[in-house]
């Protein structure tokens, strides 16, 4: 059992822990404190929350993705980490790159679905730039790491800057031995004249990239990135 089934059955002990029956309440208190003290558990790290993103079909992530990652947990106060796994299917097999935000429970939700949003955003737009230009593979990274760039620019004046709380970085220190450093492929840029205009389009596009923040009447409204569309 991985550390992060425990921390999710030691929040189901406390939550016991407050029953009107005093003996299940103490049972599931003595439980509790058991498995934080056997598997090195402190409060702390039951507040951290880790949220899945969208699935890469790719072992490894490119930069202008990286790019992305990293403004978003710069922002939201959050740290990440990539899960590699392999898809079988038909007898071929395939990596998967499932991007992770841990922190705080609105933080990690916040950069969850803020990666998953504007990732989306970009594929969108890379389709339509390889379609109309009939761009290669080089070319429509280069498109890629524009957008990135314009897009993450104003990514703080949506959400404003959260600072990466203590509990968040001692939680990181602990379970960092465990994690291996990510790789990314650096993207090769063509100085040509097609290459730069392609990442000036790209950096055009990114732009108008959007999120939607719910307000407080639970209504969505629509942000550009930057300020009230």
């Amino acid at each position: 059992m991985s550390n992060r089934r425990y921390e999710e059955k030691i929040r189901k002990l406390l939550a016991l822990s407050q029953s009107d029956n005093p003996h299940e309440a103490e049972i599931a208190k003595r439980q509790a404190m058991a498995l934080m003290k056997k598997h090195k558990i402190d409060e702390g790290d039951l507040s951290i929350l880790e949220m899945k993103s969208r699935t890469i079909r790719r072992k490894s992530l490119k930069e202008f993705e990286c790019y992305l990652i990293k403004a978003i947990t710069q922002i939201s106060g959050t740290y990440c980490t990539i899960e590699k796994t392999v898809d079988v299917k038909s007898n071929r097999y395939q990596w998967l790159s499932s991007v992770v935000f841990i922190g705080f429970d609105t933080h990690a939700q916040l950069a969850s679905y803020s990666f998953d949003v504007l990732y989306t955003q970009l594929e969108r737009e890379r389709k339509n730039f390889k379609k109309k230009y009939n761009a290669n593979a080089m070319l429509q990274d280069q498109f890629c790491l524009g957008w990135a760039y314009s897009a993450c620019e104003k990514l703080i004046n949506v959400f404003g800057k959260k600072n990466v709380p203590e509990d968040v970085t001692k939680h990181r220190t602990k379970v960092s031995k465990d994690h291996k450093p990510v790789k990314f492929k650096s993207i090769q840029l063509d100085d040509s004249k097609d290459g730069l205009t392609c990442g000036a389009l790209g950096f055009k596009a990114g732009q108008s990239a959007k999120l939607n923040n719910a307000t407080t009447s639970q209504r969505a409204t629509q942000l550009r990135i930057g300020g009230l569309s």
